[in-house]
């Protein structure tokens, strides 16, 4: 007698999803396994991301404070865990005006270990706490790495006079390459008036 089982449609309907979600997620040399830390505090901009990415709005704070630091107790290098653990503290200093001097920590070890997306928002961090000209070299690396936020922060940051006074030497041949690589990573009409501006700004600081 042959029995024939009739595969399940609901597990059926699971497994596409799982593996719709490993087809979608970003292939980077930072992938390790998804942990709750990458579901409650990945940032859906992180090219190094393994979970779908969650926006700042809706970040449980508590919930992904806790699940980061039990991701960290079994891989605390991990520079991933460290930036998104750093996330979710930030966040939840802002929220309820607290200091957040532990996720600048946080951040920092992710930024030193090369971690694009750390580097970058180190940077801004850097920025906003009055430390601007600690800014740049963060900005540029990420930049360098090909984060289309970087690329086009750092010719921001360049041609604003943000970074005037920091003694900093502008490379405007690499400002351009960052604005052509941002150029293939933009769409929509705002991001692309936003590099053509920077573009002029560019040309403009050439003259200069």
């Amino acid at each position: 007698m042959r029995v024939c089982l009739a595969p399940d449609s609901g597990l059926l309907s699971s497994i596409g999803l799982i593996l719709l979600i490993a087809l979608l997620l970003p292939l980077a040399g930072w992938s390790q396994p998804i942990t709750s830390c990458d579901w409650e505090a990945a940032h859906p901009s992180d090219p190094h991301r393994v979970g779908p990415g969650v926006s700042s709005s809706d970040v449980n704070t508590e919930r992904a404070i806790a699940a980061c630091r039990q991701a960290l107790l079994t891989n605390a290098e991990s520079p991933r865990l460290q930036y998104q653990l750093a996330r979710a503290i930030v966040y939840d200093a802002e929220r309820h005006n607290t200091a957040n001097e532990e996720g600048m920590r946080y951040l920092e070890q992710s930024a030193r270990a090369g971690y694009t997306q750390a580097m970058f928002v180190y940077g801004l961090m850097l920025t906003s706490e009055g430390r601007v000209c600690e800014a740049p070299s963060w900005m540029r690396q990420a930049a360098m790495a090909g984060l289309k936020a970087a690329r086009i922060g750092y010719v921001e940051g360049a041609t604003s006079g943000r970074w005037s006074s920091c003694g900093i030497a502008l490379d405007l041949q690499r400002m351009v390459a960052f604005l052509d690589g941002a150029e293939e990573q933009i769409s929509g009409y705002y991001e692309t008036l936003l590099v053509a501006t920077l573009r002029s700004a560019l040309q403009r600081l050439n003259h200069e």
